[in-house]
């Protein structure tokens, strides 16, 4: 409350006063956050298969959002200017993704990384890369959201990757 607060402030001061307290300075611990990337890379492009994909773990520090669930290598060049091939995209698991969203996808046997657009005529996977032409969703498709893209760097930022 107010009056214990204000009790705070006063015996804070006091020992200020006193000289017999100083504040101490906090030491920062670098914070280690462990991410499994898939070997395989998603697709920005033609398509890849990403489920069974061999999986290994960096320690990928503050290089991912603390959200990331795991990354995946990118290859292609339907994503630029924002994705390169050798970039890793941190993705956080969801099972859908809003309007306009960026999320890795599997669709019919490959995996893709895609601008989602749900259309009055349909679902539509988007590349950022204007040669490329959107890929409809169909309803007889095998489809499913892998999670949403939170972050990137390149792969030749994070320790032992190769």
């Amino acid at each position: 409350n107010e009056e214990g607060r204000n009790k705070l402030i006063e015996f804070a001061d006091i020992l200020k006063a006193s000289k017999k307290f100083s504040p101490l300075s906090a030491k920062i611990i670098p914070f280690h956050h462990p991410v499994e990337i898939t070997w395989e890379p998603v697709s920005a492009g033609t398509g890849n298969y990403l489920e069974d994909s061999v999986k290994e773990t960096y320690d990928v520090g503050h290089l991912a959002p603390e959200q990331t669930d795991f990354g995946v290598r990118i290859s292609g060049d339907s994503m630029e200017p924002l994705y390169h091939t050798d970039d890793v995209a941190w993705i956080q698991k969801k099972d859908s993704l809003a309007n306009g969203e960026i999320g890795i996808f599997y669709l019919n046997g490959n995996t893709y990384i895609k601008e989602l657009h749900d259309e009055p005529d349909g679902v539509y996977l988007i590349s950022l890369n204007q040669k490329y032409r959107p890929i409809q969703v169909l309803e007889s498709d095998s489809f499913k959201i892998f999670g949403k893209v939170i972050g990137k760097c390149k792969g030749a930022e994070i320790p032992g990757f190769h």
